[in-house]
């Protein structure tokens, strides 16, 4: 993979030429590592030092539910960016650990660093501050959304958002049933009695991955 290219189309780098990202990537302080899958790539209260930009495979922040299921608090792929909020905050820990959930491939910015790019280059202080604005929106919207649903509720607004993605009242979901407990902080039995409640009242028929939506529902 050619990362100085695959780098200049992320939101943190759009405004950079494909040299510049090239540039970047031989700079001391910017280093390319490498996880297995499942390997911890930060462990909670472990102090935020870099920037991260993902580059191949999928990272998520985890914790634990009291139930003892693994709740994932977010999940990012290729392009996205972690530790934009962390990195120059008075707290600047880990708040819960996060794992690789592939084999991954993350670019390392060390603090130093980010803060000689924001002084030298307006073009990336914006697209750091927009980052971090739209995460800031994005984690407030989470936890409304999280503390004022109903498990029935998170289930239908997600399948809904899957259904206008895919054109289609009938959706494939792109995660596993266990991966979706995760997503949802919830034990996988709690989520199939849920499903199996939404299929005995006629909302929706689930087969595996394959969800059909009742639209006509008023559920």
């Amino acid at each position: 993979m050619e990362v100085g290219l695959f780098l200049s189309r992320s939101d943190l780098f759009s405004g950079f030429s494909v040299r510049e990202c090239e540039s970047l990537l031989s700079r001391a302080g910017v280093h390319l590592a490498r996880y297995a899958n499942q390997e911890i790539v930060y462990l909670q209260d472990q102090v935020c030092e870099t920037l991260d930009v993902v580059i191949d495979g999928t990272i998520s922040i985890r914790s634990l539910t009291e139930e003892g299921s693994v709740f994932k608090a977010q999940v990012l792929g290729p392009l996205d960016v972690l530790g934009a909020t962390l990195l120059f905050g008075k707290g600047r820990h880990y708040p819960m650990q996060v794992y690789a959930d592939s084999a991954l491939q993350v670019l390392h910015i060390r603090r130093d660093v980010v803060l000689t790019l924001c002084e030298q280059d307006q073009r990336f202080l914006l697209a750091l501050l927009t980052v971090i604005s739209d995460r800031a929106h994005e984690l407030s919207t989470t936890v409304q959304r999280l503390s004022s649903q109903t498990l029935r509720e998170k289930l239908l607004v997600y399948f809904h958002h899957l259904a206008i993605q895919q054109h289609s009242s009938t959706i494939t979901l792109p995660i596993t049933k266990k991966e979706l407990a995760d997503r949802l902080g919830v034990a996988r039995t709690s989520l199939s009695r849920e499903l199996a409640h939404l299929v005995a009242e006629r909302v929706l028929q689930y087969d595996k991955r394959v969800v059909q939506l009742h639209i006509s529902s008023n559920s």
